[in-house]
């Protein structure tokens, strides 16, 4: 009697996660994005989560929580139950940066039970038209020989543009100084004005900037050329070997999430994204699908986060 119990106890606990995969979701799937509204990542957001509702018969609702750089999403989905029914989709600081900036950000990131990396869009560095380089080369140059007089804009203080500054100037020994905005266009804009004499920038917004001539694109941030610049090199072969700079959308699950469920979750992604509509769109905005398993995203996620990490700690920046 004894060993059938233990035998049907053994059986039961095989049998759970095939269980939890097919009987997910139970009900409505609350997707938490600390963003506002409009972003390109709320829009990836939406365009997955509408497929995964009509796929499975259950909403899937974004939820625009803004606020403390996206820390308060993540500390809402890391409180909720680890069942799939609350999730996070996010950029890249909530998972990797942010956690090396705030004293506190109320949740471990590297708890979260990956779903998958889904989409990513290389930075560009991004010069006035008018600036004395025409390539990466020319660009470092300058700059040394001109230590303290370059100005650099970004979206804000501690954003993925002022850290992929960072990165080139860690990376390349250089010395300029930090103009921060209040968000990416008029950080662009004050470089195309002049006013600033390069910024980083996604290829997306900085695609239309070039071809109308009003700034200058000397390289691009991913491992390969970017498919919307594919004249422009990557900054790894016009002569900084090993620099990268993306900003990519992830979804991920609070921790516990069985794997089974987050293996489903996956593979309702990936049909999502092979839909004609959602890559289309995705590919009208600049983003390149890249759909890791959850096995590949904790990966890259404990990369991006040494990445980063190293270069936030490196500069010293706080943010509270």
């Amino acid at each position: 009697m004894h060993r059938r119990a233990l035998l049907a106890a053994a059986l039961a606990c095989l049998a759970a996660p095939a269980l939890a995969q097919q009987d997910y979701p139970s009900r409505p799937v609350r997707v938490i994005m600390p963003f506002p509204a409009g972003s390109g990542t709320d829009i990836l957001a939406r365009l997955i989560s509408e497929r995964l509702g009509r796929k499975w018969g259950q909403p899937f609702t974004v939820d625009n929580m803004s606020g403390a750089g996206g820390n308060i999403g993540g500390q809402t989905v890391s409180r909720a139950a680890p069942d799939g029914h609350t999730l996070l989709f996010v950029p890249a600081p909530p998972l990797v940066i942010n956690q090396y900036m705030y004293k506190s950000t109320g949740y471990d990131a590297s708890k979260f039970v990956p779903v998958s990396m889904v989409a990513s869009v290389p930075y560009a560095l991004v010069t006035r038209k008018d600036f004395p380089a025409s390539n990466l080369r020319e660009f470092i140059a300058h700059v040394k020989a001109n230590p303290g007089k370059i100005t650099y804009a970004s979206s804000s203080v501690g954003s993925t543009a002022q850290l992929a500054a960072l990165q080139l100037s860690m990376m390349a020994g250089l010395d300029m100084v930090h103009v921060p905005f209040r968000g990416a266009a008029p950080a662009l804009n004050d470089v195309m004005g002049g006013h600033v004499d390069m910024v980083f920038d996604i290829v997306s917004t900085a695609l239309p900037m070039l071809e109308a001539g009003h700034v200058r694109v000397l390289g691009t941030g991913g491992a390969t050329r970017s498919r919307i610049m594919p004249s422009i090199p990557t900054i790894d072969e016009a002569g900084l070997p090993g620099y990268q700079a993306l900003t990519w959308f992830a979804m991920v699950a609070p921790a516990g999430t069985p794997p089974a469920i987050a293996e489903k979750l996956y593979q309702g992604v990936i049909e999502a994204l092979r839909a004609p509509e959602v890559e289309e769109r995705v590919k009208s905005m600049g983003m390149d699908v890249t759909g890791l398993t959850p096995a590949e995203s904790g990966k890259f996620f404990e990369k991006e986060s040494a990445l980063w990490g190293k270069i936030v700690r490196d500069a010293g920046i706080t943010l509270d």
